[in-house]
C-alpha cells in the first residue's frame, strides 16, 4: 500500500473508533497479528470488524487473494466488514461471509481483476449490488 493510502486508513480506523466510543459501544484495537493475518482492526462489542475507508458508493473492492496471493479480507477472521462510504457520509456494515457468498454465487469470474505485478484477485462492485446484505449502518 502506498504511503497515502496507510495515512487515509489510519485517519478511517481512527474516525470509526471515535464514533463507536461516543456511541456507548465497547471498542479495542486488535493485535498487530491479528491486523495483518486475521484481517481484524477491531473488537466492537466482541465482534471483530475490519474497516476499510474512502469509498465510492459505486466502486467498492472485495478483495479474495491479496497481493500476496493470500487469502484476502473476504477470507478472513472478521465477524463485520464496515466500509466507510464517503458519499453516504456512513459507515456500512456488513457480515464478511455473506460478502463472500455473493462474491461465489453472483459475480461472474469475467469480473475479477487482478493488479499487474501483484497476485490479488478482487472484484469491484456498487452499493447497490450489496446494499441487500447491509446489517447496519452509522450516519456521521
Amino acid at each position: 500500500m502506498s504511503p497515502e493510502n496507510v495515512k487515509i486508513g489510519r485517519k478511517t480506523e481512527q474516525h470509526f473508533f471515535n464514533l463507536m466510543k461516543s456511541r456507548g459501544n465497547s471498542v479495542s484495537k486488535s493485535s498487530e497479528k491479528q491486523d495483518i493475518f486475521d484481517h481484524i482492526d477491531f473488537f466492537v462489542n466482541g465482534f471483530g470488524v475490519d474497516v476499510k475507508g474512502n469509498k465510492s458508493s459505486d466502486f467498492i473492492v472485495l478483495e479474495l487473494l491479496n497481493v500476496n496471493g493470500d487469502d484476502g479480507w473476504l477470507k478472513g477472521k472478521a465477524d463485520y466488514i464496515v466500509f466507510d462510504i464517503m458519499d453516504m457520509k456512513s459507515f456500512m456494515f456488513f457480515l464478511t461471509k455473506e460478502l463472500l457468498i455473493f462474491v461465489e454465487n453472483n459475480v461472474n469470474k469475467s469480473r475479477l481483476y487482478t493488479r499487474k505485478g501483484k497476485k490479488d484477485s478482487c472484484v469491484i462492485v456498487s452499493y447497490d449490488e450489496i446494499k441487500h446484505l447491509k446489517h447496519k449502518i452509522i450516519n456521521y
